[in-house]
């Protein structure tokens, strides 16, 4: 089992901690918003007193003057976090008020912030002095950038399910940046929860040497008011900015100029009852169901690229192989167009809010070989990875992607593509990747899950653990979750006849 790390530990006490102080006022989806708001607040505070100490450090200022100094987002007194305790232990002063009276102060002070949080008694309102307490007493010890998004992944385990809507595991969000690598240009999220895919793609730039301000312009739309709201806080502790809109996409795309470089998303899986309309010119491969928005999303995606574009996408693993409504046509259309790149069959269990196993697409314009960037050419090839073996247990039920197993991943790949390092030459591995054209894809009827076409493991090829016992676990959890896609697929054709 993968050790946690500090930050990992210390989030999941706080997160611990909240719970038992708020147990039984509010449900995990408000103490969520409560906390991450109020230790956003704490962060700004804490930003604007070091930029203030710089500023006077320059010279002897008063607080008229330091106003403007150049690099200070300016936080006013009411807001200021050492304000905002003082006035909850007062036993004279309401604690409601105090919190709505910063908020407000953050508005009047900054118009960025509009919008971006909740009103103080949905914060706060329903709990007792002694909880409103204890609370800041718990927030009180500040916690840097990387712990406030590992919080964001500790509420979302807590919250299950609705956990998904917000948050991207983020060993799955590595896996896609890695392998697409969006060092230069334009990076979307059509449904960017709480931000996570841009906050990575940004420090992936800051990993190979770059300035993501310079070099990467990121850009996130996102239907749920709360999740928005989130994203912004988590954008901004961490230095990331970004043009974030609040849409419903599939509706109607209020960005529809905009042709990104890189497209990272977690859209809902198999999400039902969308807003459709036929006659949409981004679905040029065919009409997604009402029923299922899958072939919606990886169409947008597509709409969205500029003609270099590439873009990655998790989805449940019946967009691989369903038929129903007309989906076996669109993606058989995807495929004759040449834009599926790669189709990544993830290990189960990654996922803290569905059981439901998925998968990853990557969709591409540009199969084109180049002498220079040392692209191979790819046109009428896609590659195919199957990872279902991988993954490391942590804690019960929850699976993660290792370091070592997730290069594995990105390494095939990038030797695919001719992107690896110097001297990687891609070869096709028995049970884990193999480069498949398009007659045998038409073969297999344009069902691109992996196992079709990877075949299986020689037996000198060692499993996960390395014994007999390893290897009948690997093959027995091959078998579930093909049956739990058989179930998904099964349960949608249910779903279908009962609307009719």
């Amino acid at each position: 089992m993968p050790p946690q790390n500090e930050h990992q530990t210390g989030t999941s006490s706080l997160v611990r901690r909240v719970s038992k102080t708020l147990r039984g006022t509010m449900d995990t989806v408000q103490y969520k918003s409560t906390v991450l708001t109020l230790l956003y607040l704490r962060f700004v505070s804490l930003e604007f007193e070091d930029a203030r100490r710089r500023a006077e450090a320059q010279g002897p200022r008063d607080e008229h003057l330091l106003h403007g100094a150049p690099g200070l987002r300016w936080v006013p007194s009411l807001a200021r976090w050492d304000t905002l305790i003082r006035r909850v232990r007062d036993p004279d002063d309401d604690p409601v008020t105090a919190l709505d009276e910063a908020l407000d102060a953050m508005w009047q002070s900054d118009g960025e912030v509009a919008g971006l949080f909740p009103s103080a008694d949905d914060l706060i309102g329903g709990l007792q002095r002694s909880q409103v307490t204890a609370l800041f007493t718990l927030l009180e010890k500040p916690l840097d950038a990387a712990s406030y998004e590992d919080l964001l992944g500790e509420f979302a385990r807590f919250e299950g399910k609705k956990g998904g809507e917000f948050h991207t595991p983020k060993s799955v969000v590595r896996l896609l940046v890695e392998t697409l690598q969006p060092e230069r240009g334009r990076v979307y999220d059509p449904c960017c929860g709480s931000g996570g895919m841009l906050i990575q793609a940004a420090r992936f730039v800051v990993e190979r040497g770059g300035d993501p301000e310079a070099d990467l312009a990121c850009y996130g739309q996102e239907v749920n008011a709360r999740s928005w709201q989130l994203a912004r806080m988590n954008l901004h502790v961490n230095g990331v900015s970004a043009d974030l809109r609040r849409a419903d996409v599939l509706g109607r795309d209020p960005a529809e100029r905009l042709k990104a470089d890189w497209v990272l998303a977690n859209p809902p899986f198999n999400m039902g009852d969308w807003t459709c309309d036929e006659g949409d010119p981004r679905w040029r491969y065919g009409v997604p169901p009402r029923t299922n928005a899958n072939f919606a999303w990886l169409q947008h995606a597509v709409d969205k690229l500029s003609d270099q574009g590439s873009a990655g996408l998790v989805l449940a693993n019946g967009s691989m192989s369903s038929k129903q409504m007309g989906e076996g046509e669109i993606r058989q259309a995807m495929v004759e167009g040449d834009l599926v790149a790669c189709v990544v069959a993830l290990p189960g269990q990654l996922f803290s809010s569905t059981l439901m196993p998925a998968c990853v697409w990557f969709l591409t314009k540009n199969k084109y070989p180049d002498e220079s960037a040392g692209l191979t050419d790819r046109r009428g090839q896609t590659l195919f990875i199957d990872a279902r073996a991988m993954g490391d247990v942590v804690g019960r039920a929850h699976r993660v992607l290792t370091d070592s197993q997730r290069s594995e991943i990105v390494g095939a790949y990038h030797a695919w593509r001719g992107t690896g390092r110097r001297g990687d030459v891609y070869r096709d591995v028995p049970g884990f990747c193999r480069s498949a054209g398009g007659d045998e894809i038409r073969r297999n009827q344009y069902i691109l899950t992996p196992g079709r076409y990877v075949g299986g493991a020689p037996v000198s090829r060692p499993a996960s653990g390395g014994g007999q016992a390893d290897e009948l676990i690997g093959e027995l959890e091959r078998e579930l979750l093909e049956l739990l896609e058989r179930s998904d697929q099964l349960a949608r054709q249910i779903r279908l006849h009962l609307d009719t």
